[in-house]
């Protein structure tokens, strides 16, 4: 009945499930992912639970001569120094336990991270913000083996990430972000505006005198393009298999993105954004790729062929007077130069190169081997005349 209800509860129990976290244990060798040699990383080979313990110890107080053996024996003198006091042994991967730490030890600013064997690269656990020459920096590392966790000194961050970029110089690593960087000076600059992962800063920086002026050159983005394609690829999601997760680099693979259906308009548009749609194309299939592929490249053949012949100029009574008149640039608002006799030569040179080219391939009707050589030439040598042309729009004709 929907208005039942109990009259009494004869027992109320409640189970809770005991979480038992990762505990770093005896000494584990290092995974296959890093790197074997010059990798920064001292990995002490305890026989007891202490594993976090001498590695911290080992951070303090290093060892020039195998600083992984015997840690009983390097470090066992300085114990009573490190306080462990209502710190679990052995100490699991837990921000707490580093909090308490923290509080027994506030001369020591420690940072702990993680190898991640999957995408090979290094990951935070927990990061103190003790920033100042008077902490003592420990930095430690975690490696797991199943459901096994141990600790190991990163004795130098910068060898750690030698092979995270194309870059093989040395790398500087901020401890605090883990941003790399390739010169020293980049990393000094960086610190004392870091503020920690997940809190980067922007520094902002104002125009200096003598180098607060800027200017567009890229003047041929200036005029309106005749021609724009505006597309759309609809995709699929698809679950990777356990196999394909495993080829992973510096990001996880989740699912997969498989096209299943485009669609495209192309406008051509003249200098009054007059526009007319040229054509278009909706499409929905397995080969959706493939097809949408293919019609772009027939698309761009098509748009190469109707600028290949561009209207004819149309001047209005007054342009041709405003055009001899003209003392500047319309785009790049330069005053016109007139050119040297040395680059009028090299033009009169590259011009007759030219013609000779062109009256070689109408005798022998071959293409001339330097042929692409000599109108580069040309072009330069055209370009730097500097000289005063007639512009108009190639669809439809208006000067």
């Amino acid at each position: 009945m929907s208005d039942a209800y109990p009259e009494y509860i004869e027992e109320f129990s409640i189970e809770i499930a005991d979480f038992d976290p990762i505990d770093p244990t005896v000494y584990i060798p290092l995974p296959e992912t890093l790197p074997k040699r010059n990798n920064g990383i001292i990995n002490i080979q305890n026989n007891d639970d202490w594993c976090f313990r001498w590695s911290v110890l080992g951070a303090l107080h290093p060892v020039k001569v195998h600083p992984e053996r015997n840690p009983h024996w390097l470090y066992g003198g300085f114990v009573e120094k490190l306080n462990m006091d209502g710190i679990p042994i052995p100490v699991p991967v837990s921000t707490p336990v580093y909090k308490k730490f923290k509080e027994n030890n506030p001369e020591i600013s420690l940072c702990v991270y993680e190898w991640h064997n999957q995408n090979k690269c290094l990951e935070f656990r927990y990061v103190l913000e003790r920033r100042k020459e008077k902490y003592k920096q420990v930095n430690l590392l975690i490696i797991t083996e199943e459901e096994r966790s141990h600790y190991c000194i990163i004795k130098d961050l910068h060898k750690l990430v030698y092979n995270h970029s194309k870059h093989k110089g040395r790398k500087y690593l901020c401890r605090y972000c883990l941003h790399v960087y390739s010169a020293e000076k980049g990393l000094k600059e960086h610190i004392p505006k870091c503020k920690g992962l997940n809190n980067a800063s922007q520094q902002p920086q104002m125009p200096v005198k003598n180098r607060s002026d800027k200017a567009f050159y890229n003047h041929k983005c200036m005029q309106p393009n005749p021609y724009r394609i505006f597309w759309d690829l609809e995709m699929l999601t698809e679950k990777l298999t356990s196999e394909k997760k495993t080829k992973l680099t510096h990001t996880e693979r989740i699912q997969k993105h498989r096209p299943c259906g485009y669609c495209y308009v192309v406008v051509r548009m003249d200098s009054s954004l007059n526009y007319e749609v040229m054509s278009h194309d909706l499409y929905r299939g397995p080969d959706a790729l493939e097809r949408f592929v293919t019609k772009i490249k027939e698309e761009l053949a098509n748009i190469q062929e109707d600028l290949s012949a561009p209207a004819e100029m149309i001047m209005a009574p007054g342009d041709l007077e405003a055009y001899k008149e003209a003392t500047e640039c319309w785009i790049c608002k330069k005053p016109f130069i007139k050119p040297s006799q040395e680059v009028l030569q090299k033009f009169k040179e590259a011009k007759h190169k030219l013609l000779e080219a062109n009256e070689w391939e109408a005798s022998i009707e071959e293409d001339h081997p330097e042929k692409k050589k000599i109108q580069k030439e040309y072009k330069e040598a055209l370009s730097a005349l500097n000289r005063k042309v007639k512009d108009h729009d190639h669809i439809n004709g208006n000067y």
